[in-house]
């Protein structure tokens, strides 16, 4: 009997955490959704990112993990997707088909055109061929189940006491992150801070800046310290609270890290019992790290709170 009721029990909580993971990600289709509907018209990715009720920064860095572009890039691809398919479907003019796909002339049409599909519109139209291209679907339910049913990795609950932290800030756009040249760039400095604990180092991702429709984020290249005493000019400084994350241990280069991300975006934490808690997410490096090492570790640290 009480075995019964216990079985009972765990299919409703695993019933109740299945509905928590639907409605998560019908938040985010929501936002494709919205992308598809309004492909003839001015939006940003802060209006994006609102139809689904997830902060800019957020959405963006999982929107990425997810798709493989940004929000920025799959716009600009769908748009062209569906204006070569109107190429080749109606009697409509380049310069008028660049105006309604959003791009400021027909010269930036072209020059994008060109760089995703390797050819000219002009060309395009001319020899008629529309299997020559390789369009850009929508991004899909289907794309989902395939993330959160082919992937399985468990990362370890760790309470994470509060930390001081020096380091270089980089700011960089959505689209043009660039982990290994970040990293360069910080070390004639990571010998050269004082007060240190520890020898590990820490990649923070930080918050964003709005311009118009770009994204700019702020990653910071950094070392754990005691105090902020004697700090060399040029560095900054960052205190973090506690707080409770999800580790995933990442084995290989920082190239290869979109894979993680993609597989916790998409699978483990809509899943999960966690949900993002909108704190500063960090890599950890252990000393020594080596990116042309295979078999390198790095530890990635997602801010989590238990969902209600």
């Amino acid at each position: 009997m009480l075995k019964n009721i216990h079985s009972q029990l765990m299919q409703l909580d695993d019933l109740k955490y299945r509905k928590l993971e639907d409605i998560e990600m019908d938040r985010f289709l929501k936002s494709i959704e919205y992308i598809e509907a309004h492909l003839s018209e001015k939006i940003s990715v802060h209006e994006i990112a609102q139809s689904s009720h997830y902060s800019t920064y957020h959405y963006s860095r999982v929107f990425k993990a997810l798709v493989g572009d940004t929000p920025k890039e799959y716009l600009r691809k769908r748009r062209l997707t569906l204006a070569a398919k109107r190429l080749l479907t109606e009697e409509v003019g380049i310069l008028e088909l660049a105006l309604e796909s959003q791009f400021e002339s027909q010269e930036a049409f072209t020059r994008a055109f060109k760089a995703l599909f390797d050819m000219t519109p002009a060309q395009y139209r001319k020899i008629n061929e529309p299997f020559r291209l390789l369009y850009k679907k929508p991004f899909n339910e289907a794309d989902l189940d395939f993330l959160q049913n082919n992937l399985s990795m468990e990362p370890e609950i760790i309470s994470q006491p509060a930390m001081k932290i020096v380091g270089i800030a980089n700011q960089y756009d959505d689209g043009d992150l660039s982990l290994p040249k970040l990293w360069s760039g910080f070390r004639p400095y990571r010998d050269k801070i004082p007060n240190r604990v520890g020898t590990d180092f820490f990649g923070i991702y930080e918050c964003y800046e709005e311009s118009e429709d770009v994204t700019r984020f702020v990653y910071i290249c950094s070392a754990q310290v005691e105090n902020f005493d004697d700090v060399p000019d040029g560095l900054i400084t960052r205190e973090l609270e506690a707080q409770t994350y999800a580790r995933f241990t990442h084995i290989g280069p920082l190239s290869k890290l979109e894979d993680t991300l993609r597989y916790i975006w998409g699978s483990w934490l809509p899943k999960s019992q966690y949900e993002y808690a909108n704190k500063p997410d960090f890599e950890l490096l252990p000393a020594g790290f080596n990116n042309a090492d295979p078999n390198n570790k790095i530890y990635l640290n997602i801010p989590i709170t238990k969902k209600p």
